[in-house]
């Protein structure tokens, strides 16, 4: 909660969840569906919270043979149907860094690698993704480095792994010779229904026992179009399914990488010319270390294989994370949490709990977070479920999430026997709402003003994005803001032609960074038609009151923005 609006999380689109204490795992989702063959399939996803389990999500499939073919379990379609030969086929695209250096750099240019199951892999199967070198730029662009701040944008290495595939419906050993066909190539030389292929053909493509170890040495470079975005299809087979029975394939997806922090860091002294890395200097010191990120994916990629073989038992679980609930202040950010919901009992019950950790950014869904604050523990500091952040300016947003740790004493099972376990930093995290640290109410109209004024845009180096549309989340790097107003105030905004932008209340309860009773209302220069603003000088018109209501007049002023 941020000022008492809930945070809204914008990928879970999940209708509801339920707690359970017999899950494998600290979460799990379950999702089902039906084929047109009459095999239905239930996927489970299991997540934990663990730090050292919690950068793997594990994706069991059960493809069952029960003829259905619809939303509707109750008929069956195809019932009874023996089926011989089928194959279950995965086929995965993955973006190093979301596409965004991609989206800058306008070019698509990863090589794909499929490692495991060779002699000599330390892996049971793992295909993975990682930018490269497109050849046709005036520098080595591995990583993607930003044109303007050298920030690596896609050092990551994303990868789907294989833990298991049956040797049949009548046999649950792992069949190590699966997946039979591993074919990466690009997108628009697979077969789709979409191009008219046929089943047959779709089927043949699916069983070929192609092995491909990747897009490496296919091409020379990742920009040809023999290699250009690479898509993998995991195909799985032949299996005979007769009615009522199972196959059962459980797969993880994993990411790797150096940390946001290095990238910026590292990206910088590249472009400074004053890298250093593993004794090399410029782009090669860039491409070992981006390099690194595979031996961290490797790492991820072994422990999902030790889970699933321990069967997602005995991997110690952290204290639970707390429900957080911020505040903002006269020059501070107030943060208060509870585990659980009983003020009486804030913290967790666990023999072993040990403390509190706080963390900090000032960067929406970013992982440039910072410890802040801890209690308990060594640190001398008494625990305690609230934290005031009076390290703050006035108009910035901030970002927190709070973690709760143990002494390490229960920790018997894990990898690292002994080690303090700490919850995750993904529950209470606040996304969309940034907390900032309040003014007081002015008491009168002599100081409102507008900043930052003239307001520049400075673009995607500066932490901007390339649309020019609205978007219905604002953007922060659009934010102005009018300070210096009284407790209650309606703003209007006018283009040098007198024609009405906007009308802003203060506070506004349609926004949920509007904070009641104090001198700032921000503004995302979005107009009353939905639209963004464009460069040129427009003039505000502010009427203001007090916390009781009563009238303090009126001003105007003019501010400028360039697009």
């Amino acid at each position: 909660m941020v000022n008492g609006t809930a945070d809204v999380r914008v990928l879970d689109t999940r209708e509801g969840s339920s707690k359970s204490f017999s899950l494998k795992a600290d979460e799990m989702i379950e999702t089902k569906w039906a084929t047109n063959t009459g095999i239905s399939v239930r996927r489970r996803s299991y997540a934990f919270a663990n730090q050292n389990h919690n950068s793997y999500i594990i994706l069991e499939y059960r493809f069952t043979n029960d003829g259905n073919t619809d939303i509707d379990t109750r008929s069956k379609e195809l019932a009874g149907q023996d089926l011989k030969g089928v194959y279950f086929g995965f086929q995965y695209y993955l973006l190093p860094g979301g596409d965004r250096g991609h989206q800058q750099v306008n070019e698509h240019d990863d090589w794909a690698e499929y490692y495991g199951n060779q002699p000599g892999d330390s892996l049971r199967g793992l295909l993975f993704l990682y930018d490269g070198d497109s050849k046709i730029k005036t520098y080595d662009d591995v990583g993607d480095p930003d044109q303007a701040t050298g920030e690596f944008l896609s050092p990551q290495y994303p990868g789907i792994g294989v833990l298991h595939a049956d040797t049949g419906w009548d046999n649950r050993d792992d069949d190590r010779s699966q997946p039979s066909t591993v074919d990466i190539k690009p997108q628009v030389r697979f077969k789709t229904y979409t191009k008219g292929s046929t089943e047959n053909e779709m089927y043949t493509e699916m069983s070929s026992g192609i092995q491909s170890r990747g897009t490496v040495g296919v091409s020379a470079n990742p920009y040809d179009t023999d290699v250009r975005i690479p898509v993998a299809l995991l195909s799985f087979g032949p299996y005979d399914l007769p009615p009522g029975k199972t196959i059962n394939i459980v797969l993880y997806e994993a990411v790797g990488a150096i940390n946001k922090s290095l990238a910026i860091s590292a990206g910088r002294e590249w472009m400074e010319g004053t890298l250093a890395f593993a004794g090399k200097t410029g782009d090669e010191a860039k491409n070992a270390l981006i390099a690194t990120g595979r031996d961290s994916l490797f790492m991820h990629a072994s422990r999902a294989e030790y889970a699933w073989e321990i069967g997602l038992k005995n991997i110690p679980t952290p204290p639970p994370s707390p429900n957080l609930f911020m505040n903002s202040g006269p020059g501070r950010i107030e943060l208060m949490w509870l585990t659980g919901d009983d003020p009486e009992n804030p913290h967790p019950r666990d023999a072993d709990f040990a403390g509190y950790r706080v963390y900090r950014s000032n960067r929406a869904n970013d992982n440039l977070y910072q410890m802040v604050w801890q209690c308990g523990g060594n640190t001398g500091i008494e625990v305690t479920n609230e934290y005031f952040d009076y390290d703050v300016e006035r108009g910035k947003s901030y970002y927190y999430y709070v973690t709760a740790y143990d002494d390490g004493s229960d920790n018997t099972t894990g990898i690292f026997p002994g080690q303090s376990l700490e919850s995750s930093p993904f529950y209470n995290r606040n996304y969309q709402n940034g907390a900032k640290a309040a003014v007081p109410p002015a008491s009168n109209m002599d100081s409102v003003l507008v900043v930052p004024n003239p307001y520049h845009l400075q673009g995607l180096a500066f932490g901007g994005t390339f649309e020019e549309d609205y978007l219905e989340t604002p953007r922060p790097e659009d934010q102005i803001s009018f300070v210096g107003l009284p407790a209650k105030a309606i703003i209007r905004i006018f283009t040098v032609h007198g024609n009405l932008v906007e009308t802003i209340h203060h506070p506004n309860p349609e926004n949920p960074r509007s904070i009641p009773d104090s001198a700032d209302e921000a503004w995302f220069q979005v107009t009353q038609s939905y639209q963004n603003i464009k460069s040129g000088v427009y003039f505000f018109y502010v009427e203001g009151w007090d916390r009781d209501g009563k009238a303090l007049g009126t001003t105007t002023g003019k501010f400028v923005i360039i697009r």
